[in-house]
């Protein structure tokens, strides 16, 4: 077992004896701009002579001030923990810069989480994903792929099999769409649930009535599947399937 699938692991036992403990942030920022966010945020170190709040905000709304530099300043702004500086974020983010928008909802949700920490003296969890999610479930898009294109009796085997598999496994069905081969949507799986035990689960089941479905689908919770490019993702796996 590797370093990430004994975190992935612990993550699911915690969120399983523990789901208090976990928070998923409600956000649909790209991947990459979180990753930066947060590496940004780990660069401060206490050694640093950070400047005062005052002067952080200052900086923040001067004109003249380089676009990584009001990065670096919604960054230290959020990383503070108390609620004067909490409100200075809010403020920014009701007119924000355009080119800031999705950096500074992220500053004003690492604000809240600081501030909440601080208040409540407890240790949360915060996990952060392309897609975000709610509670303790993490939102996924999927595109399950049938042999041949779904039909009526086809589409209502697959709806019916997936909902009652995402209810039974503490998640929940938000979207789903037929197009031709294509069964697509969105899901809020708990943090807990191994997905790949529920995805060849589901496939099992609704096999047993045609055998219409391919064994792999594509699912991630990073972004929203496009629909222009199935057609490529459909060679792919069903390459795979032959090989």
């Amino acid at each position: 077992m590797n370093r990430q699938e004994k975190m992935i692991n612990k993550m699911r036992e915690i969120a399983q004896l523990n789901p208090e403990k976990i928070h998923i942030i409600e956000t649909n920022v790209g991947a990459e701009m979180q990753l930066e966010f947060f590496e940004t945020l780990q660069s401060f170190t206490k050694e640093d002579n950070i400047p005062k709040p005052e002067q952080i905000w200052e900086n923040l709304n001067k004109a003249e001030t380089s676009l990584e530099e009001k990065k670096k300043s919604l960054a230290l702004l959020a990383s503070f923990g108390e609620v004067d500086i909490f409100r200075m974020i809010e403020k920014y983010l009701e007119n924000p810069e355009k080119e800031l928008q999705s950096w500074a909802f992220l500053a004003y949700q690492q604000a809240r989480m600081f501030l909440e920490a601080n208040l409540l003296d407890e240790n949360k969890i915060y996990i952060a994903s392309g897609l975000g999610g709610k509670g303790h479930r993490l939102r996924y898009a999927f595109c399950f792929i049938a042999k041949e294109n779904f039909t009526d009796t086809q589409q209502n085997i697959f709806k019916g099999e997936i909902e009652y598999s995402f209810s039974k496994n503490d998640s929940i069905l938000e979207e789903l769409s037929f197009t031709g081969k294509y069964a697509i949507g969105t899901v809020l799986i708990a943090l807990h649930v191994d997905i790949v035990d529920l995805i060849e689960n589901i496939i099992k089941e609704i096999n047993q009535y045609g055998n219409f479905l391919h064994e792999n689908i594509y699912i991630t919770n990073e972004k929203i599947i496009d629909t222009n490019q199935l057609d490529n993702l459909f060679k792919h796996i069903e390459n795979s399937d032959n090989e």
